[in-house]
């Protein structure tokens, strides 16, 4: 993250350094200036690429693979600013949240797809997928893959305590309390930078970073969508039944080896590539329930950590349909994206997804009827912003730190929104 904050900041410094700023749309140069179509992407999709490439022999091509860091993309498109040349006329962000920067009029690189993407097409994606892309009422770009959370558990060690998958966060935290009672050093649950912001806050519509526009934000930590997030988190914060560990970390693993993983809220991805891989827990116990439904509320929202998206240059010029073609084949080709390894953002591909999940035998019941809920249930608001990093470091440092010293997490709030603000500000960002 501080890596992120860090190239972002050096984008932001060349482009003032060179007194650029977007130059807009039409006839820049790019790549090197002969008509080809550059393509950016990381190594997953480096592979879809040339079979695009294949298939088009009158298009001249070139794909070009890149390292999936963040920061990366907007701190390329900052130089070729500075050279009014170079831009690639696609490209892959593994971190959707740039879109934002690149979207952006310091940027300006990022073309709006909604007359190159028919809306027929735009409509068959995941409802609320595309509000990442969405600023000031247009679409800058296209899901790939989107990561919304459900509620992953153990389903050996719930029959074996003798609990029952919970429905509502009342429920969920009654049963994380008495885990953590009758068996110490089992957890219901991770609250560290993305993984406890994305996760609770997000599924609960807390207004941590709602973009009105590519310039305006809505944070406001008061409202109930946030302290009820708070208040469930609280007693299992000081019975250590959620932990600050980040699930990326050996700790945590550590966990899954010592069977004190009970549930999990967290992203699709978390199925294939945590609970057998990292977290060592063998086939057959590993299930997926929908969210947990808040008060007042029936029905289960889930919240966003993870996937990625295709952007379109607005340097193109004659390009620009060729880019947009490809870019909508990446994304919505059913074949395709069939075989790729997380949630398809379009609807009719992540069906096809699902046939091989429905069937994997690493899980102890098939997973895809809580994994489509939840990818049509993203609850609404939550939109890419320019304080990514912050928004995640900002997290840990209040209300996290307060999860791990027995502080009060609602009083941790009032701290989080003053460096949210702040961040944003920095972002180039109107806070209402």
């Amino acid at each position: 993250m501080k890596r992120w904050r860090a190239a972002y900041l050096a984008a932001v410094a060349a482009l003032v350094l060179s007194g650029c700023g977007g130059t807009g749309g039409g006839s820049g140069k790019s790549g090197d200036g002969k008509g080809e179509l550059l393509v950016w992407v990381d190594n997953t999709r480096t592979p879809a690429a040339q079979q695009y490439k294949k298939a088009h022999p009158d298009q001249k091509i070139r794909v070009v693979t890149i390292p999936p860091e963040a920061g990366y993309v907007p701190t390329k498109v900052s130089l070729a600013n500075r050279t009014k040349s170079g831009w690639p006329d696609v490209v892959f962000l593994t971190n959707p949240a740039e879109a934002a920067t690149l979207a952006s009029d310091k940027f300006g690189y990022a073309a709006p797809l909604d007359d190159l993407v028919p809306k027929s097409v735009r409509d068959g994606f995941a409802p609320g997928s595309l509000d990442t892309c969405t600023f000031g009422g247009k679409t800058y770009c296209l899901r790939n893959d989107i990561a919304p959370t459900v509620l992953w558990y153990d389903a050996s060690l719930m029959k074996k305590y003798g609990y029952q998958v919970p429905k509502t966060w009342a429920e969920y935290q009654q049963t994380g309390l008495k885990a953590a009672k009758d068996h110490p050093g089992t957890i219901v649950g991770a609250i560290n930078g993305k993984y406890g912001a994305g996760t609770y806050f997000g599924s609960s519509g807390c207004p941590t970073r709602d973009t009105l526009s590519l310039t305006k934000v809505h944070i406001d930590l008061t409202q109930a969508s946030c302290t009820r997030v708070a208040g469930l988190l609280q007693p299992m914060a000081e019975e250590k039944a959620v932990t600050t560990v980040v699930p990326t970390d050996p700790a945590f693993a550590k966990l899954g080896a010592d069977d004190k993983i009970l549930m999990l809220p967290g992203p699709a991805w978390f199925g294939d590539f945590m609970f057998g891989p990292a977290f060592k827990i063998p086939k057959g116990r590993i299930a997926a329930a929908p969210m947990p439904t808040w008060p007042g509320e029936t029905k289960s929202y889930a919240g966003q950590v993870g996937g990625g998206a295709f952007l379109v240059s607005a340097h193109a010029g004659d390009r620009t349909e060729a880019a947009a073609d490809l870019v909508r084949w990446m994304t919505t080709d059913v074949n395709l994206q069939a075989k790729q390894p997380t949630y398809p953002a379009f609807t009719a591909a992540a069906e096809k997804w699902g046939e091989a999940k429905s069937e994997d035998p690493y899980y102890a019941s098939d997973p895809m009827p809580a994994l489509s809920e939840a990818a049509n249930a993203l609850r609404p608001g939550f939109g890419a912003v320019r304080f990514e990093a912050d928004w995640q470091t900002s997290f840990n440092d209040t209300v996290g730190k307060a999860a791990d010293s027995g502080g009060n997490l609602e009083k941790a709030l009032a701290s989080w929104q003053e460096k949210l603000d702040a961040a944003a500000k920095t972002g180039e960002y109107t806070v209402e």
